[in-house]
């Protein structure tokens, strides 16, 4: 057994203490100072951004409900006035509520593909012109142009999607649908149509 001086014990114990200080403090650091996110809003090949959602927002200079909104505007719909629209229906389906936003585009906790987060695509990172728009919407100045819509689709590409099903069933399962079928499933549960004549390639859904 190792005995040390007895005037040296002091300076040991001092040591010690200072290197545990040191450990709690980085510790109390990782726990309350958020970590800067230096990955981009970019997709692998399992359809998932594996940069914290969390910290794209903070890199944006924005909030999560915010940032997250303007990237499902921005990987939905190639317009101000799509996106714009988009944003409405989502807001309208978390009825006004920014905390809902994030779980509701990114149930899984990450931003992805639509194959992955199925009510919404958010594999593209915004712009800061999206972001001004989704936050415009949070803060309620954007009025609901798109009466009550929850839901939208783009008729033309769902069909191309259709087409690549019919030849390969077996590959492309997940589109089975055609818009047709689509649309008969929705009226059927109660949606009613909205066309939006500045957007022609979507059409909307509403319940109300």
């Amino acid at each position: 057994m190792l005995n040390l001086p007895t005037q040296s014990r002091p300076w040991f114990y001092v040591a010690g203490l200072a290197a545990g200080v040191s450990v709690a403090g980085l510790l109390t650091r990782r726990l309350f100072e958020p970590e800067i996110e230096t990955r981009l809003h970019v997709v692998n090949s399992r359809g998932l951004v594996q940069a914290s959602p969390a910290g794209l927002a903070r890199a944006a200079g924005t909030t999560l409900p915010v940032y997250a909104l303007a990237s499902a505007m921005q990987s939905e719909e190639h317009s101000d006035r799509g996106r714009l629209a988009v944003g409405r229906a989502i807001w309208n389906a978390v009825r006004g509520r920014a905390d809902r936003i994030f779980p509701k585009l990114a149930p899984h906790g990450r931003f992805g593909s639509q194959e992955v987060n199925p009510y919404a695509a958010t594999s593209r990172g915004p712009t800061a012109r999206t972001l001004e728009l989704a936050r415009a919407i949070v803060d309620g100045r954007v009025p609901d142009f798109v009466q009550g819509a929850i839901q939208w689709d783009a008729p033309a590409a769902q069909d191309r999607r259709h087409k690549l099903y019919l030849q390969d069933p077996v590959k492309y399962a997940k589109y089975s649908k055609s818009s047709a079928d689509i649309a008969k499933r929705r009226t059927a549960g109660g949606a009613r149509e909205v066309r939006l004549a500045d957007v022609p390639d979507t059409r909307f859904w509403t319940y109300t």
